[in-house]
């Protein structure tokens, strides 16, 4: 079972998107998918086509110590979504209150892996889709996974922003002791610019072959998709969009096969 976190603390890069679309096209190449939302705002669970406020068993009460009354294993909350293969631990935003809750538990950053641990869920792929921050939740969430994708819009800005991202995987290696993978998605690109040209060669030479060949180019048809509660895949299966998100998961499904050299970024590139 591989476990992935899609990251980065800036919102509006496809984070969620790429959870939602990544996972559907893993669940169409035959592999039994798991979404985990530990995103407040709920945008995978509503990308899915659910009412986050409906949901009583959430990701929430996972997180819950295990002697609270409020406490549930991971296979307690998992659902079945309308794509065969591909299931959610949903969220809502009674979530946002767990931030507070943790701070002063002991092991507070370890409580989701606790639950996958215990639970053994029987998937191929589990997605953890993070809040765009570098709290509590998201620490959970880089403890527990295995491979980290980091999604970044090719601006100006991402490499600066990226950063702070790269500093705190670092901080959880050295106290924490755990060593993710990390890779790089590049999402929403408008190859028609300069300014692509010019962003993609720097993306380059700071990440070099931990970033994924393939591009998710800006497209409607995903915004779309979302907007109706489904994946790309299924509301537009011959869309750009699609066929995207279906490359890169042929991609991640090729990285079974290797193991690549471990390290992250070049970081002396980083510092700015």
């Amino acid at each position: 079972m591989r476990i992935i976190a899609v990251a980065n603390q800036k919102g509006g890069v496809a984070k969620t998107t790429t959870c939602i679309n990544l996972g559907a096209s893993l669940a169409y190449q035959a592999r039994r998918v798991l979404i985990i939302d530990m995103d407040p705002q709920a945008h995978s669970t509503l990308g899915l086509g659910f009412e986050p406020n409906e949901f009583e068993k959430t990701i929430l009460n996972v997180l819950e110590p295990i002697r609270s009354p409020f406490h549930l294993e991971l296979n307690d909350v998992i659902i079945p979504t309308k794509t065969p293969n591909l299931y959610i631990a949903p969220s809502n935003i009674d979530l946002a209150g767990e931030e507070y809750r943790l701070i002063d538990k002991l092991g507070r950053e370890d409580f989701l892996n606790s639950g996958i641990q215990r639970a053994k869920p029987q998937f191929d792929y589990i997605l953890i889709d993070c809040p765009p921050s570098l709290g509590i939740l998201t620490i959970n969430s880089l403890k527990a996974c295995r491979e980290v994708i980091v999604t970044i819009q090719p601006h100006y800005f991402a490499l600066r922003g990226i950063q702070e991202f790269v500093e705190t995987i670092d901080i959880m290696r050295e106290s924490l002791k755990h060593n993710p993978e990390v890779y790089v998605l590049i999402t929403i690109a408008d190859i028609r610019t300069n300014l692509y040209r010019e962003v993609m060669n720097e993306i380059d030479e700071y990440f070099g072959d931990r970033t994924f060949k393939t591009i998710i180019h800006k497209n409607i048809t995903i915004a779309e998709a979302s907007s109706h509660g489904v994946p790309a895949i299924e509301y537009e299966p011959e869309s750009s969009g699609a066929q995207d998100y279906l490359s890169l998961a042929k991609e991640v499904i090729e990285l079974e096969k290797e193991k690549p050299e471990k390290g992250l970024f070049r970081k002396n590139r980083l510092q700015t």
